[in-house]
């Protein structure tokens, strides 16, 4: 499922990456620095693991723009960029509370090929973003936390590094994605203090739920951290 050293997973062929937030990089300019458009490398990143994994579909898990609540000027051209030049064979967005009005950055010429849902089901598992509740008994697999892990070494200097959560709620397991775009804020799930602004464990109505007892953190490498209870900041 997980793809090792990466920000994505992989179901029944189905490559799933959260957290995009396309049009960031115009906030980041009003802060000051300039970065250059992120679709080129977003494509690069994805087409790369279509190959290594043979998925043939992509589900974006929300947030696939950054803007709220309008469409900025550089969403109205990256994101029809990026899904016309996408080489999958269907694409669905299940959308974010980022992602008001979406549906009409889906170029017409490719509205067969790209469907726009609250959720899926992909075998056991139910997607969504994360933000708003769902009622199912499925495992469930969200995003929108943006979750990391912060490290302190021998000299006392602090660096973070993306993270999966494992947890349960009740007896449904659930598993929150780290952010594809690097550049999109983090959750530092041992050191709240050190998150972006706005990031507080846990966002939303279902990771709102997970518990520190019950929920673990894993690398992208594969690195079982352990229960986040006993993750020292």
């Amino acid at each position: 499922m997980f793809i090792t050293d990466e920000r994505a997973l992989v179901l029944e062929r189905k490559l799933v990456i959260a957290d995009m937030h396309l049009g960031i990089t115009r906030e980041i300019y009003n802060r000051g620095v300039s970065l250059p458009s992120q679709v080129p490398r977003f494509l690069e990143r994805i087409h790369r693991l279509k190959k290594i994994t043979g998925a043939d579909e992509l589900v974006l898990l929300g947030d696939v723009k950054h803007n709220i609540p309008w469409i900025s000027f550089q969403e109205l051209k990256e994101v029809p960029l990026l899904l016309s030049t996408l080489k999958f064979r269907k694409i669905t967005i299940l959308k974010g509370n980022h992602d008001g009005k979406i549906e009409m950055l889906v170029p017409r010429e490719l509205q067969e090929k790209i469907s726009v849902r609250k959720s899926m089901i992909v075998g056991d598992y139910l997607l969504a973003h994360g933000h708003r509740n769902v009622r199912t008994k499925r495992s469930m697999i969200i995003g929108h936390n943006h979750p990391n892990v912060k490290f302190v070494d021998a000299v006392g200097n602090s660096y973070i590094e993306p993270a999966w959560i494992k947890s349960k709620i009740g007896s449904q397991r659930v598993i929150i994605m780290p952010a594809f775009n690097e550049l999109a804020g983090s959750m530092v799930v041992n050191d709240a203090s050190a998150s972006s602004e706005g990031y507080r464990p846990f966002l939303g109505p279902i990771a709102k739920k997970v518990s520190k007892e019950r929920a673990k953190a894993f690398l992208l490498d594969g690195t079982n951290l352990g229960f986040l209870k006993d993750l020292k900041s």
